[in-house]
C-alpha cells in the first residue's frame, strides 16, 4: 500500500506528571511489568506505584547493563514479561531503548519514564543498541515511539547532574549536525517538518542552559529548567520521529561511535559528552568557525569536553592504535552516509589537530 504515517510521542511533565498515568495507560492494558536499572527503579518506583490502581504491576525487572540485543532475549521470554499487557520503561537512555527493542520485538505497548534528562531515548522510535563490551553495535528501529512519555520533573532534578549536562550537550548538537546534513538536500513533508521543529534548538539552549543549571543545582522546577529537559528529551526525540536518521545525525554521532570503540572512554564518558566534543569537531571541519566558537565557549561554560585531550586521547598522531580504532569507527558508522561533500579519515583528523590548536589559542 502508498500510505505515509507520522506517528508522534506525546509526554507529560512537572513534578506531578505521574498523577495521569492510569488515565492514559489504562485502555492499553491492566497488567503491567516496570522494566530499568536498579537506581532507576529505586528513585521511581514508590511514585508510580502509589499512582495506579486499576492497573497492576506484575514484575519489576533489571534491564541488564546493556542496551544489547542479548539482553533483549533475557528479557522476553520471563515470565513478567509474557503475562504483561504493557510494558513501563524506566531510566535512562540505555534502559528505555533495551524496553523499546524488547516492546517491538513482543509486539506489547510501551510507556517511558525517564529518571535522567540525558538524551531523547524516551521519544524517539529506534534504540541504539551495544555489544555486550559497551561498544556500539546498530540503531534498531520501531514502528512508533513510546505511546507516552512521563517526565517527573522532581525526579530528574534529583539526579546525577553530570547527566543532566550530558543531555545539554547531546540536544545542543542536533540542530548542527541537521544544517549540515540537509544542505544540499530535498525535503518531503515530514523532514521538512523535522527541520523546522529542530532549526533553532542549539540557539535556545545555548541561550538557557546555565539558567537552567542553576535551578538544577537549586532543586527548582522551573519554566526554563523544563524547557531545556524537553529540549533534550521531547524537541530531538520529535525531529528523530519525523526524519531520516541520515538527516539528523552527522559527524558528532560519528564520532561518539568511533570513540566507543575504546574501552576505557566507553566506561567512563557519557554519550552527550562525547558529542558535544563531536560537534566542535564538525563546525570546525566545516569551517563554520562563528558557530564552532560559541559553542566552543558553551561547552566550557558548562565543563563539557573541547579538546580530544578531555576525552582520553592524550597522543594525537596516525600512529596512535586508539585513535585510529577511533576515527575508523566513525568513518565505518553510517552517520556519514549524506553529507554536502564526502568526509575522509584524513578530513576528520586534520580538523581534530586544527581544533586541539584552536584550545591551544584560548589557553
Amino acid at each position: 500500500m502508498n500510505i505515509k504515517n507520522l506517528i508522534l510521542p506525546n509526554y507529560s511533565i512537572g513534578i506531578d506528571a505521574y498523577k495521569n498515568i492510569e488515565e492514559i495507560c489504562i485502555n492499553y492494558g491492566k497488567k503491567a511489568v516496570i522494566i530499568g536499572g536498579e537506581k532507576s527503579i529505586s528513585v521511581s518506583k514508590d511514585s508510580i506505584l502509589k499512582n495506579l490502581n486499576k492497573i497492576k504491576i506484575n514484575g519489576i525487572l533489571h534491564y541488564g547493563r546493556e542496551a544489547s540485543y542479548e539482553n533483549v532475549d533475557i528479557l522476553k521470554n520471563k515470565k513478567e514479561v509474557k503475562e504483561a499487557d504493557i510494558i513501563f520503561a524506566v531510566g535512562g537512555g540505555k534502559s528505555i531503548d533495551t524496553s523499546k527493542t524488547l516492546s517491538e520485538t513482543i509486539n506489547k505497548p510501551l510507556f517511558a519514564f525517564p529518571t535522567l534528562a540525558s538524551n531523547c531515548a524516551s521519544a524517539t522510535s529506534l534504540s541504539v543498541m551495544y555489544n555486550q563490551d559497551g561498544s556500539f553495535k546498530d540503531l534498531f528501529h520501531q514502528n512508533k515511539p513510546p505511546i507516552h512519555t512521563f517526565i517527573n520533573s522532581d525526579i530528574i532534578l534529583n539526579s546525577p547532574e553530570r547527566y543532566f549536562i550530558a543531555g545539554i550537550g547531546d540536544a545542543a548538537s542536533k540542530q548542527y549536525e541537521t544544517e549540515f546534513s540537509i544542505r544540499n538536500e530535498n525535503l518531503d513533508y515530514n523532514n521538512f517538518l523535522g527541520y523546522q521543529i529542530i532549526k533553532n534548538c542549539s540557539n535556545d539552549i545555548i541561550k538557557n542552559a546555565v539558567q537552567s543549571l542553576n535551578d538544577f543545582r537549586n532543586k527548582k522546577s522551573s519554566d526554563i529548567l523544563e524547557r531545556i529537559i524537553l529540549h533534550i528529551i521531547y524537541t530531538t526525540g520529535l525531529t528523530s520521529v519525523t526524519m531520516k536518521d541520515d538527516y539528523h545525525i552527522s559527524l558528532a554521532h560519528a564520532m561518539y561511535n568511533g570513540l566507543t570503540k575504546i574501552k576505557s572512554i566507553a566506561e567512563n564518558l557519557f554519550h552527550g559528552e562525547m558529542v558535544a566534543y563531536g560537534i566542535l569537531l564538525l563546525l570546525t571541519l566545516d569551517n563554520k568557525f562563528e558557530d564552532r566558537d560559541k559553542v566552543f565557549d558553551f561547552n566550557k561554560s558548562l565543563g563539557l569536553p573541547t579538546s580530544i585531550k578531555d576525552i582520553g586521547i592524550k597522543d594525537i598522531n596516525l600512529d596512535n592504535k586508539e585513535l585510529n580504532l577511533a576515527l575508523d569507527g566513525a568513518m565505518s558508522a553510517k552517520d556519514l552516509n549524506i553529507s554536502p561533500y564526502k568526509i575522509d579519515k584524513n578530513m576528520i583528523f586534520k580538523a581534530i589537530i586544527d581544533l586541539e590548536d584552536y584550545n591551544n589559542s584560548k589557553r
